[in-house]
């Protein structure tokens, strides 16, 4: 990756790698989950300790990185009173499914096999161990490519490195395998040469899409994986949910985003997180969602930035408004061009329709706040922000400054170009401004000391 970062953690879609595999084998119900760390171990331990995830974990250090084999036997340990099923699969493998995982796991028990393997046949093989079968179909080992010879190197169906394995049986397996191969490494795909001499009972689940097993092992791996994990997605919202994508190839959205039916998604739209959208909503063009963003219906959010905020029904948002984490707006609100909100709530059919800056503030129902106005929320010698409230029904002209701590009451009014630093009562209107001086004939006499 030529990463200061771990591999693992590097994003799709939003997410680190890791994060997507241990959400997915989370769903398959398991007694519990162990981790083998190495190389920027402490970087992954971290990311875990902070991941929050119902089945228990385990992380173990494999200091000295042997082989996969060798990385297996690092839980050894932690398993000496286990006896059941161990599903093992690489940390690598983001677009893996939780029903195909489940399939494997499903066949594993319907055959009482002691160990199973995930197959798959790809158009290029390169890079990937090979499957080898007898003339009866039989899996009788599986060769590094490595190590293979041409005419295994020719064989396209492969190894993913996804296992189920019966312990404590698989443990003399093991510790039976050797290092003699061109990388001098203890390879875990040598326990299914030892099966078949063991006489061990082996079975094989083949997966039909290969792309749902593609490992990342470089920035251009990366790109692949979310290009496809997008992909799939799309074609699930448009094909189940009813939803219009204008454009695929410009527009994406984390598996983690539920749309409702007969929303339009206009291209150059970015939604990563836990993100919900309502129906008949037109989001786009050119619009980021991060983090936890709920939209209702019949909402239109157009060219803007929304970051951990709620949006109520047929509201209308921007175009190049940002919206920032803890702003809530309620119904049929317009939010117009270049206007910021920040941990603000915003009440019914309110309009802040440009050029303005609402943060830390209390916006009641049926309010307007002109062009340019300001709720200056911060001291910045105290470093403490305070709130503004302006209560229903109550208007600001253009280029207002609202000071905080300050209340405007239920329908009052601030005059253009006047700044707010007390409370303004129910009804009244509020004006501050120097008074304004007319000089006449100045321009002619500005004139006249031009040179020529």
């Amino acid at each position: 990756m030529r990463s200061a970062i771990s591999k693992v953690l590097h994003e799709v879609l939003g997410q680190p790698i890791l994060g997507r595999i241990l959400h997915t084998i989370e769903n398959l119900s398991l007694d519990r989950i162990h981790i083998i760390v190495g190389h920027q171990a402490e970087q992954i331990k971290e990311y875990v300790g902070q991941v929050q995830l119902q089945t228990p974990t385990a992380i173990h250090l494999q200091e000295e990185q042997l082989g996969t084999g060798h990385a297996v036997l690092q839980a050894e340990e932690a398993l000496a009173k286990f006896e059941g099923t161990i599903l093992v699969l690489a940390g690598d493998t983001p677009l893996l499914s939780k029903e195909t995982l489940a399939a494997l796991m499903n066949k594993h028990r319907e055959d009482k096999a002691d160990v199973s393997l995930l197959t798959v046949r790809v158009p290029i093989p390169k890079g990937y161990g090979r499957i080898v079968r007898s003339k009866k179909g039989v899996i009788e080992a599986i060769v590094e490519e490595k190590d293979a010879t041409d005419q295994q190197k020719a064989l396209n169906e492969i190894n993913p490195g996804v296992y189920c394995f019966q312990w404590p049986l698989i443990k003399k397996g093991l510790h039976a395998l050797k290092n003699d191969n061109k990388q001098g490494e203890y390879y875990l795909t040598d326990v299914i040469g030892w099966a078949v001499e063991k006489g061990l009972k082996l079975s094989s689940f083949e997966l039909e899409d290969w792309r749902e097993v593609v490992g990342v092992n470089s920035r251009t791996d990366l790109a692949i994986a979310n290009s496809l994990m997008n992909e799939r997605h799309l074609r699930k919202l448009s094909l189940e949910s009813g939803v219009t994508i204008i454009d695929p190839t410009t527009t994406w959205i984390a598996p983690e985003v539920t749309i409702e039916q007969d929303t339009v998604i206009l291209p150059g739209c970015w939604l990563m997180g836990n993100i919900t959208i309502g129906s008949a909503c037109k989001i786009g063009p050119n619009t980021v969602m991060e983090g936890e963003v709920h939209i209702g219906s019949r909402s239109h959010i157009v060219q803007s930035h929304l970051e951990d905020c709620q949006i109520g029904n047929a509201c209308r948002i921007g175009p190049y408004a940002h919206l920032r984490p803890g702003s809530v707006i309620s119904d049929e609100v317009k939010i117009g061009n270049f206007v910021e909100v920040k941990k603000s709530f915003i009440g019914l059919k309110t309009s802040v329709g440009h050029l303005s800056y609402i943060g830390d503030a209390t916006i009641g129902n049926h309010v307007n706040i002109g062009a340019g106005t300001i709720t200056a929320n911060y001291d910045h010698y105290t470093k403490q922000k305070a709130r503004t409230t302006i209560e229903d029904g109550a208007s600001t002209g253009s280029n207002a400054v609202l000071v905080a701590p300050v209340t405007l009451g239920r329908e009052a009014a601030v005059a253009a170009g006047t700044v707010i630093t007390k409370d303004v009562p129910a009804e009244s209107l509020a004006v501050r401004r120097a008074s304004q001086e007319t000089v006449d004939g100045w321009a002619a006499r500005q004139k006249r000391k031009t040179p020529t």
